[in-house]
């Protein structure tokens, strides 16, 4: 082989092997990303792990009802499809359990109210401080740190033709501003959804209004963040968070914020256990079998379901866990709870 031949061919080989291993790079780098992606959409299975034992029953308000006769309406008249569990996390105990009265004292001074509370005949750890300035009135749980602040808006007439009502950044920057003094905006409160609507005094109470130009309050609900598998809190009344503020277009300091219901548990998004959970089929027997809390309902004997998802309940007692729902959303307003987690890993009584 000639000395021309020999340097040919080296030429073409390290041509083509450089284009060759550039294809088989690039092939390898596809690969990886493709399996790293598979992985990551079909992670392998994990059975729950049911850490916390025996969960207790979840908990609703007190209502009366009468059971209804539910069908589907659903797209494609299928469920959506969920998995086979989910995670149920801890809730921390208030502080107040462990400051009482002192602690209680302490957020109401933050909030304007310096005076010495009295007691309430409705219920033990109850307490109410008033400001006599301003003539509001605090009602604060010492148990459980939840609280109610009202002011007599219905009866000022003030406030019903107010000359400048805030726009909607407004409203919030005022209600987060109030809360923020008394120390009330934690982290999962301040990174979540703040929703804004708007409100008309009316003889009987208020009543809601489709916009700004429309009324004399504003209302801001402080959503928590979403839990990490994207799952939304839901409260005893659907599209009300458990802490919002009333706001006024009144330009006196005292009048801003008229009315505030607080009430929050803290969520320890970094202790949870897994549980299973029960079908969406099961859900919706236990549904039409009456074994549901109706958290907003009517007087129809019927209501077609038309959306169906998984949520958590936020506590209105005092618990330890954060359990998940399935929520059955219907027509005429229909918005129904049913405990998610499999009977056998609840107490029943």
């Amino acid at each position: 082989m000639s000395l021309t031949q020999t340097a040919y061919m080296s030429r073409n080989l390290i041509k083509y092997g450089g284009i060759g291993l550039v294809v088989f790079l690039f092939l390898w780098t596809g690969m990886t990303a493709a399996i790293k992606a598979y992985k990551a959409a079909h992670p392998p299975y994990t059975p729950p792990d049911m850490r916390f034992g025996i969960l207790p029953k979840l908990v609703f308000p007190e209502k009366t009802f009468e059971k209804k006769e539910f069908t589907k309406a659903l797209p494609g008249d299928v469920f959506p499809k969920f998995s086979d569990q989910a995670k149920v996390y801890v809730v921390y105990l208030p502080k107040t359990l462990y400051g009482s009265l002192d602690y209680a004292k302490s957020i109401a001074k933050d909030l304007g109210f310096a005076g010495e509370p009295t007691e309430t005949k409705t219920g033990s750890g109850i307490y109410e401080f008033k400001s006599e300035n301003l003539n509001q009135v605090l009602r604060m749980n010492v148990l459980d740190g939840s609280f109610v602040l009202k002011y007599p808006y219905e009866s000022d007439q003030m406030l019903l033709s107010p000359d400048k009502m805030p726009m909607k950044e407004g409203a919030i920057d005022i209600a987060r501003a109030y809360l923020a003094k008394a120390n009330k905006l934690p982290k999962d409160i301040e990174g979540g959804e703040k929703k804004v609507s708007f409100w008309k005094i009316e003889f009987d109470g208020l009543k809601l209004v489709e916009s700004l130009s429309e009324a004399n309050m504003i209302r801001v609900d402080f959503f928590r963040e979403t839990t990490d598998n994207k799952l939304k809190l839901m409260t005893s009344e659907p599209g009300k968070a458990a802490i919002s503020v009333l706001v006024s277009g009144s330009s006196v300091e005292g009048k801003k914020v008229v009315e505030i219901n607080y009430r929050y548990v803290d969520i320890d998004r970094q202790s949870f256990s897994s549980y299973p959970i029960k079908t969406v089929e099961t859900a919706f027997n236990d549904l039409k079998a009456g074994n549901y809390w109706p958290a907003s309902d009517n007087q129809s004997g019927s209501a077609k379901i038309k959306n169906v998802y998984l949520a958590y309940f936020e506590p209105v007692n005092l618990t330890n866990y954060l359990q998940p729902v399935f929520v059955f959303e219907g027509d005429n307003q229909f918005v129904g709870y049913v405990s998610a987690i499999l009977d056998k890993y609840v107490k029943q009584n």
